[in-house]
């Protein structure tokens, strides 16, 4: 009889393996930070303009919000100084480059490329505006994320940098507008005045 309980041991102790395996797997599912919905729409409305324009097909990126100072870090290694652009070098001494430019139209020194692609390999997650300007991220992080997104055309640019706070569980709202863009720059050719 002691023989035939020997054998069955083995199976009581991977009944209890199992138990606790099934056990530590729900508390880890328990533990896992629930994700967050992010919802809005993206519209513009331009100078000289008498309605809002949808933002179609821009690409929205959330990332840490460690993204923030260096997007605006990179924002200003390019500026102006009296007309000239200027660069900072490792030092944090300025070196101006080029010619004197025309910052008529605002923007000739707002380097977007460089912004957008520290956005992209800071992403978390990624999403496109529709044809509406609507947009949605599903299954963000929960929690303080920043929130990049751009706009150029021929007469206007705009980049928009947020912080946003994603409450766990739920549709969170945003509006993307000219009121809550980091920068807005619109150029217009002035209508030509009629020959006489």
């Amino acid at each position: 009889m002691n023989i035939h309980q020997s054998k069955f041991q083995p199976l009581s102790l991977f009944g209890k393996l199992a138990v606790a395996l099934l056990l530590l797997h729900s508390i880890t599912l328990a533990a896992e930070p629930t994700p967050a919905v992010l919802a809005g729409t993206a519209t513009i409305k331009l100078k000289n303009s008498t309605t809002r324009q949808n933002l179609a097909g821009m690409d929205l990126i959330l990332a840490p919000t460690s993204l923030i100072p260096e997007a605006r870090r990179l924002r200003m290694e390019t500026w102006r100084t009296e007309g000239l652009a200027i660069q900072r070098n490792a030092g944090g001494e300025e070196q101006p480059v080029g010619l004197r430019i025309d910052f008529a139209d605002g923007y000739k020194n707002l380097d977007l490329k460089a912004m957008s692609q520290a956005a992209a390999n800071a992403a978390t997650t990624r999403a496109r505006t529709e044809t509406n300007g609507t947009f949605t991220f599903t299954n963000a992080p929960a929690g303080k994320q920043a929130l990049y997104g751009q706009y150029k055309s021929r007469y206007a640019v705009a980049y928009w940098l947020l912080e946003v706070d994603l409450q766990p569980g739920r549709t969170n709202q945003i509006y993307l507008t000219e009121s809550n863009a980091a920068e807005v720059f619109n150029r217009f050719e002035k209508p030509s005045s009629p020959s006489h």
